[in-house]
């Protein structure tokens, strides 16, 4: 890729890496982090600028572990996702391992810059990303379990972002964060095992062990509703927990539409449907957390 700088425009590179590391998931991850760190600080003043380092971590850290993750899954991509950089040919494996090594390492900086915590769950969430990257397809539910783990601890390190030890640690913004984390945890379980059904033929050439391989699609299809749900039931809980500076109401209205949509989606035949209609309910309910701490936010 860095050798046929000549051949193609800066640009052309630069999209390679953003679709080697995700450019959604990215933006999805510097959203969440923020959020996380706005909910565990509710009512109290808060510091901006360790929430934008923990941001860019998380974004590193991320899409370091994306781009491994291809590296590793190229033949599988073969079959998959023939467009996407490494089998298509954009990006050569060796150059995606040293981009990954140096966002990982990036990453990791960032994080001991803010403090302590940030450093032992980005340090810890790099350890998984890697083994997820080697083995995840090998792991069955494991796998999926790591990745759903991986974004729910998004919130929970922007919440680390902003924790002082000095501080009296405020238990309604702990509540809140912990309450968005598992239901993201279970809405992304849903949405990995769906991913795993969409790649099952793929996955079969390359030997992989997938819970759609292993019980069949339509079983693991009724395992990822039942993870749905479970964050659809748990996501109403905010509404019974009365916070200073949360606007119940405003989130009700917003998370009920979130989760129309998650409920709906899994309603879709095509595997695909399924996980833009998901991916699109997640963001609303982000949205709805965002919308009830409005006046947080700006005080």
């Amino acid at each position: 890729m860095w050798g046929s700088m000549g051949k193609h425009g800066i640009f052309y590179h630069i999209r390679n890496i953003l679709d080697l590391i995700r450019l959604r998931n990215a933006l999805m991850s510097f959203f969440g982090v923020y959020i996380g760190a706005m909910l565990f600080n509710i009512g109290y003043t808060t510091e901006y600028m360790n929430i934008l380092l923990a941001a860019v971590s998380t974004m590193l850290v991320l899409g370091g572990g994306n781009t491994l993750n291809d590296y590793f899954d190229y033949l599988i991509d073969k079959v998959n996702k023939p467009h996407r950089p490494i089998p298509s040919g954009r990006v050569s494996r060796s150059d995606a391992f040293i981009l990954s090594l140096v966002m990982f390492l990036i990453g990791l900086a960032i994080a001991k810059s803010i403090n302590i915590y940030c450093l032992y769950i980005a340090v810890f969430n790099t350890f998984v990303l890697v083994a997820y990257a080697r083995y995840g397809k090998r792991l069955i539910l494991i796998a999926n379990i790591s990745i759903s783990y991986l974004v729910s601890s998004v919130f929970i390190y922007g919440a680390a972002s902003v924790y002082e030890p000095a501080m009296t640690l405020n238990f309604a913004g702990v509540k809140l964060v912990l309450i968005l984390s598992v239901c993201s945890f279970f809405t992304n379980l849903g949405r990995e095992i769906i991913k795993d059904i969409e790649d099952l033929e793929g996955d079969k050439k390359a030997y992989c062990c997938t819970l759609p391989i292993e019980y069949g699609a339509e079983q693991s299809k009724r395992l990822a509703y039942a993870a749905v749900i479970a964050a659809v039931l748990l996501s109403y809980v905010p509404i019974f927990l009365p916070t200073y500076n949360f606007n119940e109401l405003m989130y009700a209205v917003v998370v009920t539409l979130a989760n129309v949509l998650l409920i709906y989606s899994m309603k879709a035949k095509n595997p695909s449907t399924i996980q833009k209609l998901l991916i699109i309910g997640m963001t609303l309910a982000l949205i709805a957390y965002y919308l009830a701490i409005l006046k947080q936010i700006f005080g």
